[in-house]
């Protein structure tokens, strides 16, 4: 009986790791955001039961949700252009932060996390509002 309950257990785990899947298999709302702002082709495309990872082959890497939108970006080689983000979040950063180049990216429920090459980092809410800085010296 022990060892049923094992094997179901591990069984179990299995099914939520992460599976390689093909790109074509990603919801076509990531696809498109994929086409739109990155022009590095896509290496390796993982899923589990929550989101799917994308790796591509200029050292970026994506975090989608399940139902295709982007939850997290991380750029490795080439700064993140500010048209990823709406237009008025857009027009702030570009206003506010002039010469620094974004270099990770996190949408959460009510904001972005930002934060850029140069080691600072901001919160801004979906409205444009900048809610928190931290500048490295």
């Amino acid at each position: 009986m022990g060892a049923k309950i094992h094997l179901f257990v591990f069984i179990l785990a299995f099914l939520k790791a992460d599976v390689i899947i093909s790109a074509h298999d990603l919801p076509s709302k990531s696809r498109e955001f994929l086409q739109s702002h990155f022009d590095a082709k896509i290496g390796l495309v993982q899923r589990d039961e929550k989101s799917y990872e994308v790796y591509l082959s200029d050292g970026t890497e994506l975090e989608f949700d399940s139902a295709g939108a982007w939850r997290q970006i991380e750029a490795k080689r080439k700064p993140l252009s500010y048209d990823i983000l709406p237009t008025q979040i857009a027009a702030v950063l570009r206003s506010e932060f002039k010469n620094m180049t974004m270099r990770e990216l996190e949408r959460k429920i009510n904001h972005y996390k930002i934060k850029f090459h140069n080691g600072s980092e901001i919160i801004i809410d979906f409205n444009g509002t900048i809610l928190h800085k931290e500048f490295e010296d």
